[in-house]
């Protein structure tokens, strides 16, 4: 699941954890998980700002990759 900053810079925070990222304008970060859980994942987006509610804590690895394609963060 790729987010991407769009229009400026954003800040991109994955919940319940609160890990954050900042990205510039046009930079993207990736969210690698289960396909099987992609539904359940929530995305609340606004002017400089996305939020992802990730499904199951403790249940499954999601993976954040820069957009190079190197691992930056490991959640749960």
């Amino acid at each position: 699941m790729r987010l991407s900053a769009a229009d400026g810079p954003a800040r991109v925070t994955f919940e319940p954890g609160g890990v954050a990222f900042t990205l510039a304008a046009e930079e993207f970060i990736t969210l690698r998980l289960d396909p099987v859980l992609a539904p359940s994942v929530e995305i609340t987006a606004w002017s400089n700002g996305i939020s992802v509610w990730l499904p199951y804590p403790g249940e499954s690895d999601y993976v954040i990759l820069d957009s190079n394609g190197h691992e930056v963060a490991r959640l749960w």
